[in-house]
């Protein structure tokens, strides 16, 4: 086998290893955010805090956002938006949209910046919950959706950011295993620069 045969080869073996593990990180995410779900729609009916449950669907595209960055966890709180929106009487795509914008936003600003730490995972699960729950209120009342905001939105914000914040203690470790896939940290997805050195 010559050298110029020996490049195609690796170039798809490189590319069906990039599908695999695409494919995996996509099942792990979904079998955590429907295990999410399904806690939000039996659980969290009925457990409530002065009134209010925790957003677990928010949640987890927040915690995407800071695990799997801007584009990637957006993509992914868009999928978990629209699963979302299936339960809620608001407009189809609502929350998939909100999801998206505060996944992108997040991830955008922490980029560099999330070390994913206790305290900052449960500070940045409170921010992110409060602009998904706020964002979701404002933008349905844009398309129409009236009654989302009232005297009770900023206790709405409020607690089920601060559950939120507690119970991304159990989630966070769960997302980081989805996306992460056992990994300590964000797996770098830049290709390798480019040197004098390695040109040789």
């Amino acid at each position: 086998m010559t050298a110029p045969q020996l490049a195609p080869t690796g170039l798809r073996q490189g590319l069906s290893s990039l599908r695999s593990s695409v494919l995996v990180a996509a099942l792990r995410v979904f079998l955590v955010y429907m295990a999410a779900l399904l806690l939000q729609l039996t659980i969290f009916v009925e457990v409530r805090v002065v009134g209010v449950a925790p957003e677990l669907p928010a949640l987890v595209a927040v915690l995407a956002g800071l695990l799997a960055g801007a584009r990637g966890g957006s993509l992914i709180a868009f999928g978990a938006g629209l699963m979302w929106d299936v339960y809620l009487p608001t407009p189809l795509g609502l929350a998939a949209v909100t999801f998206a914008l505060v996944a992108y936003g997040l991830g955008s600003l922490t980029e560099d910046l999330f070390h994913d730490t206790r305290i900052q995972t449960g500070l940045l699960a409170f921010v992110g919950t409060a602009a998904s729950v706020a964002a979701y209120a404002v933008l349905g009342e844009v398309v129409g959706q009236r009654g989302l905001v009232d005297d009770a939105l900023l206790r709405i914000v409020l607690v089920s950011s601060a559950l939120n914040a507690v119970l991304s203690l159990a989630v966070a470790p769960a997302m980081r295993w989805a996306v992460w896939g056992g990994r300590s940290r964000r797996p770098s997805v830049d290709p390798p620069r480019i040197t004098a050195r390695n040109r040789r």
